[in-house]
């Protein structure tokens, strides 16, 4: 099974069962039967908080998401981790959050981050930035 990190939007696409474009919703959801899903705390955090906000979840629903991801590998960054990600953010003029997410794929050993928040074939260093919705470079 191939590896990559899953950004928050991604998963939060797959969650969405309201979604207004189906098609998004099932893609995400196949990448995320047929991949082997590493996400962050960070990304759990984002997860729920755009669950209550953005997709009306309830509280025992956005947990019960969250508690699934934990099953996965979670990166957990460290305080150098987070100095190293406001400088690949600063390098690459991304936002700090963004480069948390490329620090976080880097530590875990992945080369590829699925998100539509960055540039789709961008490397930030190691890291390569795949928009599923566009291609998907691991299919």
């Amino acid at each position: 099974m191939n590896a990559a990190f899953f950004d928050t939007n991604i998963i939060a696409y797959a969650a969405d069962t309201a979604a207004a474009d189906t098609r998004k919703r099932d893609q995400a959801r196949q990448l995320m039967y047929s991949r082997s899903i590493t996400t962050s705390t960070q990304v759990m955090m984002e997860l729920y908080s755009v669950m209550r906000t953005k997709l009306d979840y309830g509280v025992d629903a956005a947990i019960q998401w969250v508690r699934a991801l934990q099953d996965d590998d979670v990166v957990t960054l460290s305080p150098s981790d987070v100095v190293e990600a406001l400088e690949t953010a600063r390098r690459h003029d991304i936002s700090h959050w963004d480069g948390l997410i490329i620090v976080a794929a880097a530590r875990a050993g992945l080369d590829l981050v699925y998100t539509e928040d960055l540039n789709h074939g961008q490397f930030y260093g190691s890291v390569r930035v795949c928009n599923p919705f566009k291609e998907d470079f691991l299919a």
